[in-house]
């Protein structure tokens, strides 16, 4: 199966998540591990406050419907480091070498809280519109 190629982003390193039933993550924001629940691979979870996140989520994860049985693998690609987008908060756009800022739906905003991975801070270094979707390119060592 193809899947779409995003010019801008350049992923070195990836790890893989699971994504508990219930949960629905959405494409290209951030995410936290569970610490609550601990699994391997990792339980993750959508970060919605300032902290440490894992990284960027590369594809939609929806919820498993309770009424239908699935075979839906509920392993995510987690990009940790690279040039990576993030979804962005149309109100709130962080600008160009700005410290990454996370808001309440794991996305790039100027109203967020101050996101680290791995001890660095996350540097904006482009605002971009794909597809009429605000998003940021970001720099994660």
């Amino acid at each position: 199966m193809a899947t779409p190629v995003y010019g801008k982003q350049f992923i070195r390193f990836a790890e893989t998540g699971l994504v508990a039933d219930t949960v629905a993550l959405n494409q290209f924001t951030l995410v936290q591990i569970d610490t609550a629940a601990p699994t391997e691979p990792p339980t993750l979870k959508q970060m919605v406050a300032l902290g440490e996140a894992f990284g960027v989520l590369q594809q939609d994860v929806p919820a498993v419907d309770p009424d239908k049985a699935t075979t839906l693998a509920r392993l995510a690609t987690v990009a940790t480091s690279g040039l990576l987008l993030v979804s962005a908060d149309k109100a709130n756009l962080q600008t160009q070498n700005d410290a990454l800022l996370v808001g309440a739906q794991g996305q790039s905003s100027s109203a967020g809280g101050a996101v680290t991975v791995a001890g660095t801070t996350p540097i904006v270094r482009q605002q971009v519109v794909i597809g009429g979707v605000n998003m940021v390119l970001v720099s994660f060592n």
